[in-house]
């Protein structure tokens, strides 16, 4: 595969919104690096349930948690809005919305330096995850991604690769019966850097002894897609299926 600077283009190749990912040098020319695959990495859009289904080469399925595979976008930001009340930050739902890929800290540091207000992170994190235990039994499955866990459990390695805590994401992962599916568990915890940077999903890649290249991430958010395209992984873009569920 041919690749040069870390400078993305994306290019349309299909009429369902699949993108094909190519990595050209700044300078328009092109280098030549070795790779485990001789593919260029690809992210789909799904829009059905085929469009989620992996391919031949991929020998390692890496979920992201919250938005893909739970149904917790409604709990998550209702008690994260509630923890930072005590602070005076305001948080708005398209706000939340359009940064789901980040962890509860970062987004919280983020949106009081935004407002110019002082919070500890850890406190307002803390609060945020004693009320999200509390209602750990509202969060659902969604099932067209679950499926696709459970239909392939057995053909491939399975990691869960998430900027959530460990602590909530194993609890609901456990109330929902599908911690046991997982091979392997990423969290925040795990790594310096969380999403967009393509660090949890290098280790979850690691720790399934699969190379990057045969990876394929299913992901929710614009920090995760750009994680796995770092990480120089496939991607699935679950959004639009989800919406049209």
């Amino acid at each position: 595969m041919t690749i040069g600077s870390r400078h993305e283009r994306l290019f349309d190749i299909a009429d369902s919104a699949c993108w094909l990912r190519c990595t050209v040098g700044s300078s328009g020319g092109a280098e030549t690096e070795e790779t485990d695959c001789d593919h260029v990495n690809v992210m789909i859009k799904a829009t059905s349930a085929a469009d989620l289904e992996p391919a031949s080469r991929h020998e390692a399925l890496l979920f992201d948690w919250d938005g893909t595979l739970a149904d917790s976008q409604s709990v998550n930001f209702q008690v994260l809005r509630a923890a930072l009340e005590p602070t005076g930050v305001v948080l708005e739902q398209p706000w939340f919305d359009a940064r789901t890929g980040m962890s509860t800290r970062e987004m919280v540091a983020l949106l009081a330096a935004a407002q110019d207000v002082m919070v500890d992170t850890e406190v307002v994190a803390g609060r945020r995850d004693t009320a999200y235990l509390q209602r750990a039994h509202e969060v659902g499955e969604i099932e067209a991604v679950t499926s696709v866990l459970r239909r392939h459990r057995s053909h491939q390695k399975i990691a869960l690769a998430t900027g959530g805590a460990r602590q909530t994401v194993t609890a609901t992962a456990v109330a929902l019966r599908l911690f046991d599916f997982f091979d392997v568990v990423v969290t925040r915890e795990d790594v310096e850097r969380g999403k967009p940077a393509p660090d949890l999903f290098l280790l979850a890649a690691e720790r399934l002894g699969v190379a990057a290249g045969r990876c394929l991430v299913y992901e929710d958010s614009d920090e995760g897609l750009a994680a796995a395209a770092d990480a120089g992984m496939d991607a699935i873009d679950v959004r639009p299926l989800r919406l049209l569920s």
